[in-house]
């Protein structure tokens, strides 16, 4: 290969590093500091376009040294073993006067030029101009030739076509960001709105209480606004429960108090469905160790998933049963006699936000479900035949070993 020869291919093997970088921020100043490596000039700009097709100055990078002809070939390994002899920063500030609108003028025209002790390079990828690097010399300095200007440019297209690429990678991961985080808002909205509607009923009762003096009004009221809290305090602990930072606080659970409890806490809405409530553990059943709350509020979104289900079916039962596995685990089963589900239902049960109830639905259920299982280091299982009915079954650890 002649002397000429290697400026062009170094700059080849610069666009493979480039390819390989996946940050923006890293691959615009290392972008910056390796066009000096081809190219002296006492300071490289980058400036990208805006939505309106204006500039804006994304980052300069301050040439400290100048590396010889001699190094050019092997540009890949110097740029990387010597990071401390070239000054990359963020600019942060503005371009010098006139600058923006040479840069502007060029971006406009849309091919690398020379002025004034400034080189233009527009970044041109999949048709569209992105940007413009200016590569500035001092004054005595000579000026750029026609050679410096085509390496300048194979490197801005190298470089334009890998920024391309991580910008748009970057825009897919925010709109789904924001589509994740308008879902979430939408969900914990639904729920609170649901908690609300309790609340000011329990409010109406308790004050029709009071000012009719009728006790037992009051007495429902003050009934119906502690259910309401525990429900907001449940709605919060599962939030909570869905952060990668909770850790179970394993303390003894008697599951037969808490399915008692859960029992007498969906009496009235089991009722109002016409559905039977069948919760039992084993006789002899032993104390566990686990979070109650999780197990409570675990069963809880259950046994609503099935009320759902069920649609108005005569003989409409959910049983709930705890019983000794082996010497490590137990099992939780929920089982219904409702409608059942088909494969692809049950092949989405436990996605993020999945709901088969439509607007009414938040998919929040069944992720607490999971995070409980997961957390109790235990699985969840579901077996369903559509006209049939639903049973999920929580395989959960016994006891925890102690942490020193």
């Amino acid at each position: 290969m002649s002397d000429p020869e290697k400026p062009f291919q170094a700059a080849h093997e610069i666009g493979r590093v480039y390819d390989a970088i996946t940050d923006s921020k890293v691959l615009t100043e290392f972008f910056l500091t390796t066009v000096s490596r081809f190219i002296p000039a006492k300071q490289n700009y980058l400036f990208l376009t805006t939505r309106k097709k204006t500039l804006l100055l994304e980052a300069s990078v301050p040439i400290l040294i100048n590396r010889s002809e001699a190094e050019i070939g092997t540009v890949k390994t110097t740029v990387v073993e010597n990071k401390q002899k070239v000054l990359a920063v963020p600019s942060g500030g503005e371009a010098p006067p006139g600058l923006m609108a040479e840069a502007q003028k060029i971006l406009e025209e849309g091919k690398p030029c020379t002025l004034k002790g400034r080189m233009f390079l527009p970044l041109i990828a999949r048709n569209s101009v992105m940007g413009i690097a200016c590569l500035e010399r001092a004054a005595e300095a000579p000026a750029f030739t026609p050679q410096e200007v085509e390496i300048g440019f194979d490197l801005a297209s190298e470089f334009s076509g890998a920024l391309k690429g991580i910008l748009l990678f970057e825009e897919n991961v925010k709109m789904e960001r924001l589509a994740a985080v308008g879902q979430a808002m939408g969900m914990v909205v639904h729920e609170i709105k649901n908690i609300m509607q309790l609340a000011r009923f329990s409010d109406e009762i308790t004050r029709m209480g009071l000012k009719e003096k009728n006790e037992k009004f009051v007495a429902t009221g003050l009934a119906k606004m502690a259910k309401t809290l525990k429900e907001m305090d449940g709605f919060i602990w599962e939030m909570l429960s869905l952060t990668k930072d909770y850790q179970l606080e394993p303390e003894e659970v008697d599951l037969a108090a808490i399915l008692a409890e859960l029992q007498s806490d969906l009496a009235e809405r089991a009722e109002g469905y016409q559905i039977r409530l069948d919760f039992k553990a084993d006789p002899g059943f032993p104390a566990v160790q686990g979070d109650g709350r999780s197990l409570y509020r675990a069963l809880l979104n259950l046994v609503k998933n099935a009320f759902e289900a069920f649609q108005g079916k005569k003989d409409a039962c959910v049983k709930i049963r705890a019983w000794i596995q082996d010497e490590e685990h137990y099992e939780l089963t929920v089982e219904d006699n409702a409608s059942g589900m088909s494969e692809e239902v049950k092949a989405k049960l436990f996605e993020a936000f999945f709901s088969t109830k439509g607007k009414r639905g938040t998919g929040l259920g069944l992720m607490v479900v999971q995070r409980t299982a997961r957390m109790h280091q235990g699985a969840v299982n579901v077996e369903s035949q559509p006209g049939v009915g639903t049973k999920f079954i929580l395989t959960l650890r016994r006891s925890f070993p102690k942490v020193l």
